[in-house]
């Protein structure tokens, strides 16, 4: 049977707008032209017209722009001074990402190179190992530009500089370099790391990077010191790299590589740590019979899944309160699901969860802080009992 109009119409509307997790995102002329005035909204510090531009494109929800576009507009003016620093860096990244340089170029091709990846994904790849390995090479690359090579006091000089004021003050940022540190114990929000070469310890802010990692797996970034306890928080989320790649790049220093030659050497260390990668959770089986029940009350397979793995949190922190902020990583994560937050707020709250709750926002950052102890002040909405085995 031919198809009508209307229906190639729909197809072709569901292809290009609502692309399938890990497939192929088209873009229009306009979709481009939002995303460039949602670039220049962020670098003015106009979060809420930035944001509105960008879910008006076919942009990934829940990638790491709209999440701390998000975040940001939902806080407004509780937003705190080192959320504005990683922010201001994060735009300094898309900034440089763009820039029609040859040196950006350059850049790019020698550190896809070192890590033996493809300058641009076939149309076809893309995995969540695809998304998370460019991932981790655009921000390398963004970062030699930015700190190595001094544009991000360019752009928070002459192109963003209500981002620098709201950051505190970035004039030292630029010349910050970046180390391999290796994973100490977490606090709280505090994350103790040792500079592999000096042997120095020092404290930054835990936002998650060392869940889920094991013990020989380090990490390489670039601290910035930012007003607030802890005093210092890491730039970007840092790259994972192994023990045999951060001795090659202890070296770099002294050698005096050639740009192209070092870039290709960070390329090298990138690929490293992509063994370390996580795979995400995925959900193509057959579900659980309490994750089924749940999806009959109404909750779609997502949600349903997620909501029992809030579940299982509630009772391995009755068993295991040393891991607190692994499991306050995860529960952010789904509670970031609307329809598990509300599933969570109708069952897991009221005295009997109120100190996890407060246990798991001590652990915590920004927004999920505050909904942390948002669960932790709530009451029950009714008297139905909840499967998950109570706090004690």
């Amino acid at each position: 049977m031919t198809k009508t109009r209307a229906h190639k119409r729909r197809n072709k509307r569901r292809t290009t707008r609502r692309p399938e997790a890990g497939g192929e995102i088209r873009f229009k002329p306009r979709d481009r032209e939002l995303v460039v005035e949602a670039m220049l909204a962020e670098q003015d510090g106009d979060i809420d017209h930035a944001l509105g531009c960008l879910v008006r494109t076919p942009h990934r929800l829940g990638s790491s722009w709209t999440n701390q576009l998000a975040e940001m507009v939902t806080l407004g003016d509780r937003v705190e001074v080192w959320q504005w620093a990683r922010f201001a860096v994060a735009a300094a990244q898309r900034w440089a990402g763009v820039i029609p340089s040859p040196v950006a170029a350059k850049v790019e091709r020698d550190v896809c190179a070192g890590a033996q990846i493809a300058l641009v994904p076939d149309a076809a790849e893309h995995s969540w190992q695809a998304v998370a390995e460019h991932g981790a090479v655009a921000r390398t690359a963004a970062n030699v530009l930015l700190f190595d090579e001094l544009l991000l006091e360019l752009f928070l000089v002459r192109v963003a500089p209500g981002l620098d004021r709201r950051g505190g003050g970035g004039q030292d940022w630029a010349s910050t370099s970046a180390r391999a540190y290796e994973l100490g114990s977490v606090t709280g929000v505090e994350l103790r790391v040792r500079d592999r070469e000096t042997g120095e310890w020092q404290v930054v802010r835990h936002l998650g990077e060392s869940v889920g990692l094991p013990s020989d797996a380090l990490l390489y970034g670039r601290i910035l010191r930012v007003p607030g306890v802890p005093e210092a928080v890491f730039a970007d989320p840092p790259v994972v790299i192994d023990a045999a790649a951060a001795d090659q790049l202890a070296q770099l220093p002294a050698a005096e590589l050639h740009l192209s030659d070092r870039c290709i050497a960070l390329g090298a260390a990138v690929r490293s740590g992509f063994r370390y990668l996580q795979t995400p959770q995925e959900y193509d089986g057959e579900p659980a019979a309490g994750v089924l029940m749940l999806m009959e009350q109404g909750l779609d397979r997502l949600a349903a899944e997620q909501f029992a793995e809030v579940q299982s949190l509630v009772a391995m922190y009755a068993v295991d309160e040393g891991s607190t902020p692994a499991y306050a990583f995860r529960a952010a994560d789904a509670l970031a699901h609307p329809g598990v937050e509300a599933e969570v707020r109708r069952r897991l709250v009221g005295p009997t969860y109120a100190v996890m709750w407060r246990a798991l926002a001590h652990a915590s950052n920004g927004l999920d802080r505050e909904r942390f102890l948002s669960l932790a002040a709530a009451e029950p909405a009714s008297v139905e009992r909840s499967s998950a085995q109570p706090v004690r």
